[in-house]
């Protein structure tokens, strides 16, 4: 899989408002990503370890404000990867996004993305509804393209030139100067503190 070419396609379908087919390709490009850093036996596997080593990435990125290590969500999924067993950030996309634009299916209600990344910088919502429903906001497009790009497995990967990702709310970085730089990136989220809220459902009835 050519990641450079996911990581255009994913942008250019988002700037068309095909959210659903740029969450397609983010996936794809962090599944070849994935490949390529992991030697793990199943591709759910590698999918979420990737996305969970890189939630200093993705976090910042596309669910600003939430601590993503800690927060476990009131959704069932089929055998979540995290050690408590309870699903995260990370088995959400992966059974949710993932295996759905995967395999052709229609996305779960509930589960849209809410259009955020065209709107007011600084402003993500993340929607979660007793049930099961969780809706993130599209900026978790440009979260898995940015774990894709700053993964040093894909130094030397092109995009035509000008394609960019923004961080915050001045922050632009060109994909072209960033492929491999995950090291970098933490200067970049040093420019504007953010506190890590733990989201607890604890009290709510299993869906």
């Amino acid at each position: 899989m050519n990641v450079g070419n996911s990581v255009r396609l994913a942008i250019d379908d988002w700037g068309r408002g095909e959210q659903e087919s740029a969450m397609m390709h983010a996936c794809n490009a962090l599944d070849g990503t994935a490949k390529k850093v992991y030697l793990l036996a199943s591709n759910k596997q590698r999918f979420t370890t990737m996305l969970r080593d890189n939630y200093a990435v993705f976090g910042p990125m596309g669910v600003p404000g939430i601590d993503l290590v800690q927060t476990r969500l009131p959704i069932q999924v089929r055998k979540p990867t995290t050690p408590d067993g309870e699903p995260d950030v990370a088995d959400l996309i992966y059974a949710i996004h993932r295996c759905a634009h995967g395999h052709g299916d229609e996305l779960p209600k509930g589960f849209e993305l809410i259009p955020d990344a065209a709107g007011q910088p600084g402003v993500t919502h993340v929607e979660i509804e007793r049930g099961g429903g969780v809706r993130l906001s599209d900026r978790v497009i440009f979260g898995l393209l940015a774990v894709a790009v700053l993964s040093p497995a894909n130094k030397g990967q092109l995009v035509p030139d000008g394609y960019h990702l923004t961080y915050g709310s001045y922050a632009k970085l060109m994909i072209n100067d960033w492929w491999g730089r995950a090291s970098d990136f933490s200067s970049i989220v040093a420019l504007e503190s953010m506190p890590l809220v733990k989201l607890d459902f604890s009290n709510w009835a299993n869906p």
